[in-house]
């Protein structure tokens, strides 16, 4: 299996060996200083296999870059991000 970790504007997402999307996170830039994390979703058939702590890594390593603070809405990021 091989995955494909791909970047639109706000939101990383996951696509398998068919080109089928079956994970995305989403986030928001807030001003310049703040972004928020807002969704996450693994298709369950993939569940258990690191790929949403991947897209988060990706996701907090751009926005550490822009110098944003995070502020984690959905349960997976916050469970993550402040445990």
């Amino acid at each position: 299996m091989t995955l494909q970790y791909k970047q639109e504007d706000e939101r990383f997402y996951v696509c398998n060996d068919n080109n089928q999307e079956i994970a995305e996170m989403t986030f928001t830039r807030i001003g310049h200083d703040k972004a928020t994390i807002n969704h996450t979703y693994t298709d369950p058939a993939y569940r258990g296999h690191g790929i949403a702590d991947k897209l988060l890594e990706l996701v907090v390593k751009t926005l550490q870059q822009e110098k944003r603070e995070i502020i984690p809405l959905c349960s997976f990021a916050k469970n993550k991000l402040t445990n």
